[in-house]
């Protein structure tokens, strides 16, 4: 009688470790392929929808054409509000498919090199691909920023 009652006990343990095994599995794909599956799938969607669009004034301190099976254009400025630089690094990207793409890279290209205070237009998107750029930030003209 004892040994039914143990060998019970030892297969309801195993139906319970085993349960809590599938959940454990489970959990961990949700958080391993499941979010990260969401997250290209709302930015393939946001990618398309204008979040807000403004400027700003700086200067380029990074430029670079990146990445390793996409090569996107991606930038850092230093912003600058009234006279002064305020150490505020902001990322942008230029986008894959923007028509301008060319004249928006010898631009910044040339900003950055020679180190001149820009103005930029840009549109912000709802989301990000790695295809299109790496921030949501897009740059949509360049000038030179006159005082």
């Amino acid at each position: 009688m004892a040994k039914k009652i143990l060998k019970k006990k030892t297969k309801n343990n195993l139906k319970i470790w085993s349960s809590v095994f599938i959940m454990l599995i489970g959990v961990f794909l949700i958080f391993v392929v499941g979010i990260p599956l969401l997250q290209m799938l709302w930015g393939t969607i946001g990618v398309h929808i204008d979040y807000s669009e403004g400027e700003r004034v700086g200067t380029i301190v990074k430029f670079s054409e990146k990445g390793l099976i996409w090569k996107t254009w991606e930038g850092d400025m230093v912003v600058r509000s009234g006279y002064i630089s305020y150490g505020d690094f902001w990322q942008f990207s230029i986008d894959n498919s923007d028509p301008n793409k060319e004249k928006l890279v010898e631009a910044i290209w040339d900003a950055f090199k020679t180190g001149q205070t820009v103005q930029v237009r840009y549109e912000q998107k709802a989301g990000a691909v790695p295809w299109r750029g790496k921030t949501s930030y897009f740059i949509k003209e360049v000038r030179p920023f006159e005082d």
